[in-house]
């Protein structure tokens, strides 16, 4: 066997450049108190203000490192991973089912990945994504998944028309679960 055939995609991408925070990325920081007043003012609890407000903390920095780099670092996705699939957790110990629409979301992403339609990044970060919204309702993560798809295939029709061939959809996730998170938060219980 070759050196080359046992080479990982990872090793034959070569290595990837340090995260680095850019002063675009610090709009994270009142993007996430926004946000998290959003939330507390309509009545959330701390199980969806802690991972919508970790999203919203991370947006710019993740649509800025998709857009120029089209990858999005396991360093922002991971922590978001865990977050949100931790307020699920507590969520599901309540006997609340919102978090299962999530997890399908994230079956249709892994879905889509296999068929070559996006990469894993776009996977970590839509299933952060709908497992942050499904705490606030069953719907919510759905409904995030469907606008992603509704604008970013808009963009992509746009880049199409200007020649270009493909587009990252990092920031169309995040655009498309934000609208519907703050439709859903503004309906508050």
């Amino acid at each position: 066997m070759t050196a080359l055939a046992e080479a990982t995609a990872g090793e034959l991408a070569g290595p990837r450049p340090p995260l680095r925070i850019r002063p675009l990325d610090l709009l994270g920081l009142p993007l996430a108190a926004a946000v998290a007043w959003l939330l507390f003012a309509q009545g959330w609890d701390g199980v969806a203000i802690v991972p919508l407000t970790a999203a919203a903390a991370a947006a710019p920095a993740l649509a800025r490192i998709d857009a120029t780099e089209r990858r999005l670092p396991n360093a922002l996705t991971l922590p978001l991973l865990l977050v949100a699939a931790l307020a699920c957790g507590v969520r599901v110990l309540t006997g609340e089912p919102a978090p299962l629409t999530a997890l399908a979301c994230g079956a249709v992403l892994l879905l889509m990945a296999i068929t070559g339609g996006m990469g894993m990044g776009d996977v970590k970060l839509g299933g952060a994504l709908a497992l942050a919204t499904a705490t606030l309702g069953w719907a919510v993560p759905l409904a995030g998944l469907a606008a992603s798809v509704v604008v970013g295939g808009m963009a992509g029709a746009v880049a199409l028309a200007l020649g270009r061939r493909t587009l990252a959809f990092g920031p169309w996730l995040l655009i498309g679960h934000a609208l519907v998170a703050v439709i859903a938060a503004l309906r508050a219980v």
